[in-house]
């Protein structure tokens, strides 16, 4: 189970992966075009060899499709059913622990969605069953009003957590797998028109990660050095997100300056790039990490993802002073940190040969 410090990084490696495969299959379509603008492919001819290939993957893509969905579907059901038979068995011990969901490979497609209701129902059921005996033990003065409500709160401070780490995981994972099974219908489509490919999709770089801590309050800074490895000059634009707490949270734009957030670069040329975070207490709660993402365009074949990670340290304790203590003469100030640098460099473009 994932715990939230990983949830930033792997967002930032689905959306690296994503990025790859996006380039790869716009080159895969170039070279389609340029092979039949060059007669070596009808465009007759490429419909159907489209349409047969359509229609041999229809059953086992919408297969792996459903299973997808459903396998979602499924373990959020059985996660919030878990976490609520075991937030009751504080209250109301049961010896029986819920069943899992019926699993995908087991049931037949056109009977899936029905196993899945008749699970979801009894679940439901065993639900309101067990909400109905802690009512009549309420009631005949067993157990509390003031017990439960302090039971649930207890409960959720613990385990609310693990909750999210779990419904996460399911999320993240499920967008993971629907983008590879993609990518690989649109393989198989290429290979067959233009023949298999010997470098696919290359595999996603590591995020660059660049983070912005500082006392509550204050401005912080890091300066990220863009470089332009295209053949060409390059025109340079740099966005932030919104931020949001790591964990959960609203979103929202603190004052942040990007200097210069618009540039001009030559082949090979660098630019160092500025960020300027205001650590406002009344939108960064101290001791809590927020995260957003830097988008730089135009340095590459692809936009550059930086990722931010902010926190406001909370503020140190004052020590209380001596009333027989003589006065101390004025402390020297020491000259600021110079701002931590991160390089971020960009693959050139490569024309398929």
């Amino acid at each position: 189970m994932s715990q939230p410090a990983e949830w930033g990084r792997r967002f930032q490696d689905l959306a690296a992966e994503a990025g790859q495969l996006s380039a790869w299959s716009l080159r895969r379509y170039q070279s389609l075009l340029e092979r039949v603008s060059r007669g070596d492919l009808k465009p007759d001819e490429v419909q159907k060899q489209f349409r047969e290939y359509l229609q041999e993957q229809a059953g086992t893509s919408t297969r792996e499709a459903v299973e997808l969905s459903v396998g979602l579907l499924a373990g959020l059901l059985y996660a919030e059913a878990k976490y609520r038979e075991a937030m009751l068995d504080g209250l109301l011990p049961s010896p029986d622990t819920v069943p899992p969901p019926p699993s995908p490979s087991g049931v037949d497609l056109t009977n899936w969605f029905q196993a899945l209701a008749t699970y979801s129902a009894e679940q439901s059921a065993r639900g309101m069953a067990r909400h109905q005996q802690l009512v009549e033990r309420v009631a005949s003065g067993a157990v509390s009003a003031a017990r439960v409500q302090e039971h649930t709160q207890q409960y959720l401070q613990t385990h609310a957590p693990e909750f999210l780490a779990e419904v996460m995981d399911l999320g993240l994972n499920f967008v993971g797998n629907l983008q590879r099974s993609s990518s690989t219908l649109a393989a198989g489509l290429y290979d067959r028109v233009l023949g298999p490919d010997d470098q696919g999709p290359s595999a996603p770089e590591p995020p660059v990660i660049l983070e912005l801590r500082g006392p509550a309050g204050s401005v912080v800074s890091s300066t990220v050095v863009v470089e332009n490895s295209r053949q060409e000059t390059a025109d340079i634009t740099c966005r932030v997100s919104e931020f949001t707490a790591r964990a959960f949270g609203r979103r929202f734009r603190p004052a942040m300056e990007i200097d210069p957030a618009r540039f001009t670069l030559v082949s090979g040329a660098q630019q160092d790039v500025a960020l300027r975070l205001t650590l406002d207490p009344s939108l960064f709660a101290p001791g809590a990490d927020y995260v957003a993402t830097l988008q730089i365009s135009g340095a590459g074949e692809r936009d550059l993802i930086v990722q931010l990670m902010a926190r406001a340290e909370p503020p140190a304790k004052e020590q209380p002073a001596a009333s027989t203590a003589p006065p101390e003469p004025p402390a020297k100030t020491s000259k600021p940190r110079a701002p931590s640098k991160q390089r971020t460099r960009s693959k050139s473009n490569r024309r398929d040969r």
